[in-house]
């Protein structure tokens, strides 16, 4: 029988996936997918094909299926792990650990560093403690931990118990030399020595011996080029290049895929680089900003407000550049099945604005690596950007880097100021010299040879 002249056309494996989404989310009632509503669908392969499907017809519907194949690929590689040969059933691979664990130290070097991690969880709670001594921060904890273990390494290599003395001093230099470490690292790991020698309770000859090398090592290394300051003389970045480079990636990021994992890692690599700029912060704060709670979104703009953890000075910005808000928005309305400012706020409130889960923040060395991938250098260069691109200023303009980088009146900002004003005094006696110069060889030329300086 015919069917009115018109042949039966048979539904593409497109088509029939499509329909069956359409059902899906009928039956759970959704208007718009939620990344649960995606991850009850189906499995891996199911999901991967039918965002190949939503990207092409519904990019709207693919924006949050990112996630839920972010969760189904860990639990694949969960499994996986788990199977691993060598492994018993239902055991997975073991983590690496160091070369010597803390337990290898001493008893009583243990106990300091326990103490020491008290006397800092009190000193963050803003507890009230009988120790009236001042503990280092947790990052100069850990550092000194591994200095310790390397040190207790030497002193097994050379068969002396580990203990500060100065022969093992002498034992743990002549293996940081060999090791070709550079003066300022050595004077580094000094300084954490001899705040662990003074929280050990050592004579105060040693300590005092720790301190004078530390000294010795540090003016050493001041006269030695850092790796910033020699990347900076064979590279000509400057800032405006980070930016035009930050604007490339997001406009690469609006042509991928919806919900895809390249378009994800595009805009939040933009909004790393374009924020580093703007707030050109330590990537001890700059990796832990979070939506609501340090990055706000105002009608026309963003602002920050955040304690940095180096100083504890606020660095409070009201108002951030306009030409930063089109990095933040895209970040805010990743994975979101609409473009609703407000309500992705409302859900996002909380979260790490380079969060690649919706959930969980990144390592504090995410904007580093970020930046290695695009510049071959760490984040933490875009502050010397800043202070060089200050200091080429005629103007007394040292303080709006200061200012943007979140630096106090330290040494640091001293030192800074003091390289700004001698490299424009610098320019300024060399242009009143060629000045002279120029009046002298006029005065010449008309029979008076006279210098004035």
């Amino acid at each position: 029988m015919s069917n009115s002249g018109q042949s039966f056309q048979p539904k593409t494996v497109s088509q029939r996936l499509l329909d069956c989404w359409d059902a899906h989310l009928e039956g759970r009632h959704a208007l718009l997918p939620s990344v649960e509503d995606f991850l009850t669908f189906g499995s891996l392969t199911r999901l991967e094909k039918l965002q190949r499907v939503l990207a092409r017809v519904r990019p709207h519907h693919a924006n949050a299926i990112r996630l839920a194949l972010r969760e189904k690929r860990s639990e694949k590689w969960s499994k996986q792990q788990t199977t691993k040969p060598g492994n018993p059933p239902g055991v997975r691979n073991s983590i690496l650990q160091p070369s010597i664990k803390d337990k290898n130290l001493p008893e009583n070097w243990r106990s300091v560093l326990k103490l020491m991690w008290r006397r800092r969880e009190t000193e963050d709670e803003n507890m009230l403690s009988l120790d009236n001594r001042n503990p280092p921060s947790a990052k100069v904890i850990l550092s000194m931990a591994s200095t310790l273990r390397v040190f207790s390494i030497e002193c097994e290599k050379n068969g002396v118990q580990t203990e500060l003395t100065p022969k093992t001093l002498k034992i743990w230099l002549t293996a940081r030399h060999k090791a070709k470490n550079k003066n300022v690292s050595i004077g580094t790991r000094l300084k954490e020595l001899g705040i662990f020698a003074i929280w050990c309770e050592v004579d105060a000859e040693m300590i005092d011996l720790i301190f004078s090398q530390r000294r010795r090592y540090a003016k050493a290394g001041s006269k030695e080029w850092k790796r910033k300051d020699l990347w900076m003389r064979a590279n000509s970045l400057c800032l405006e290049d980070v930016w035009k480079h930050a604007e490339e990636l997001l406009l690469q990021a609006d042509f991928a895929s919806p919900g895809s994992a390249t378009r994800a890692r595009l805009t939040i690599d933009a909004a790393c680089l374009a924020l580093s700029v703007v707030c050109p912060l330590r990537i001890g704060d700059l990796h832990r900003f979070e939506i609501g709670t340090h990055l706000s979104r105002h009608s026309e703009n963003w602002g920050l407000s955040i304690k940095t953890a180096k100083t504890g000075l606020l660095y409070d910005r009201p108002r951030l550049w306009p030409e930063l808000t089109p990095f933040l928005d895209a970040v805010l309305l990743l994975d979101m099945p609409h473009d609703d400012i407000q309500a992705a706020l409302d859900t996002k409130n909380g979260q790490p604005i380079f969060s690649r889960d919706m959930a969980s923040g990144v390592a504090e060395t995410w904007p580093t690596r970020c930046w290695i991938r695009h510049f071959g250098i760490g984040e933490h260069i875009v502050r010397s950007l800043w202070h060089t691109m200050m200091f080429e200023s005629e103007d007394d303009d040292q303080w709006i880097a200061l200012a943007l980088c979140g630096q106090g009146n330290g040494r640091t900002a001293q030192d800074y100021i003091l390289k700004g004003n001698t490299k424009r005094a610098s320019r300024r006696a060399r242009a009143k010299l060629v000045a002279s110069r120029k009046a002298a060889w006029a005065n010449k030329n008309n029979g008076e040879a006279t210098w004035r300086v």
